[in-house]
């Protein structure tokens, strides 16, 4: 098997995984990304934030989770500086179709494992 090979399982796992962490915690509005890090490190799959922000943009265009960047705070002043970027991804939560895809009601992603 190649490297390319066990990456792709790796980042597929991954992403298998938040969507697992976010079914936990369903019944919240959202889910912080510094709490998905944190479960991933527990669960012995450190994840650097390029990966994660990759991870959940894909997850999002899939429309299994949805996600708030910087720039969707309340408040957040698009016509001001800041230091922090607006567009990175601060909260996820699991949405129905990624419900489905734990569930196996949905077809198969092979960029999601389980």
């Amino acid at each position: 098997m190649s490297m390319a090979t066990i990456d792709r399982e790796r980042q597929a796992r991954r992403k298998g995984d938040i969507l697992r962490i976010l079914l936990q915690d369903y019944r919240r509005n959202m889910t912080s990304v510094r709490a998905l890090n944190g479960a991933l490190d527990m669960l012995g799959e450190p994840v650097g934030p390029d990966s994660m922000q990759w991870d959940l943009i894909y997850l999002a265009d899939q429309e299994y989770i949805k996600i708030w960047r910087v720039k969707d705070r309340p408040g957040f002043r698009h016509d001001r500086q800041s230091s922090e970027d607006p567009e990175i991804i601060e909260f996820a939560k699991l949405m129905p179709k990624g419900i489905q895809l734990l569930d196996g009601n949905a077809a198969e992603d092979p960029q999601v494992k389980f």
